[in-house]
């Protein structure tokens, strides 16, 4: 199961910009601590059977990431041939132009055992990005993805952020289902080079904006947004 969703007690650690806003009332570490007790608190927290949730540093992530997914029958598609040596090099320096948010990387263990792993990040204006999940194949249909999610959507929460989203194949029913069923809903649907067709999931974690969302799709919900404060004709 794939959601295209260190070893220390707190998530890596990434620069957040200076409080700028007048009306921000927590500081840059503040928020900053936020998310680490949030991630202590609710994120690495045991699964059931006993399953341990470790964070790791992005590296050993990936260690054991790539190899479920290298296992997987469908891959990506690796778009590196499409690029010359000098694009790639160029493609890199405007990576690293960019700032790492916020990260969470952990490892699921069954003892001595990895058997699935989980990345999600910070976006702008309040976002977080569930990057991907993968469990190891004797592991998945247990319930542990469910669980997982949870987890993530009140460590995610108890950060403060306002809006959570993934990215899926289509067909991918072994993801996208719980998640409809935790009361995440479809936001879009995209054709991407990797990895084909794939669903945008979205789950709102304010009120109103759920009543937005209704809103956008069947114009329901108005007098009750009006009376938020907000401004729909």
């Amino acid at each position: 199961m794939r959601a295209s969703d260190q070893r220390s007690s707190t998530p890596e650690h990434s620069a957040c910009a200076p409080r700028v806003a007048w009306y921000s009332r927590m500081s840059a570490d503040d928020a900053r601590q936020r998310f680490y007790d949030a991630t202590r608190r609710h994120l690495l927290a045991p699964l059931p059977g006993g399953i341990e949730v470790r964070a790791a540093t992005p590296d050993e992530w990936s260690h054991h990431t790539d190899a479920w997914w290298n296992a997987e029958a469908r891959g990506p598609i690796d778009l590196g041939p499409a690029y010359s040596d000098e694009m790639r090099a160029g493609l890199a320096d405007l990576d690293a132009c960019l700032a790492p948010g916020l990260r969470h990387h952990v490892v699921l263990w069954n003892g001595d055992e990895p058997i699935g792993s989980y990345h999600g990040e910070q976006e702008p204006w309040g976002r977080y990005y569930m990057v991907n999940t993968i469990l190891a194949p004797a592991w998945r249909s247990r319930g542990l993805y469910r669980a997982m999610l949870g987890n993530v959507e009140r460590a995610v929460a108890a950060a403060g952020f306002r809006e959570m989203y993934s990215r899926h194949r289509a067909d991918n029913n072994a993801v996208i289902v719980p998640k409809l069923k935790a009361g995440w809903l479809i936001s879009a649907f995209e054709v991407t080079l990797k990895y084909g067709l794939l669903v945008h999931l979205k789950k709102y974690l304010v009120d109103e904006l759920v009543r937005l969302h209704g809103y956008r799709v069947d114009g329901g919900d108005a007098p009750a947004l009006r009376a938020a404060g907000l401004r729909v004709p």
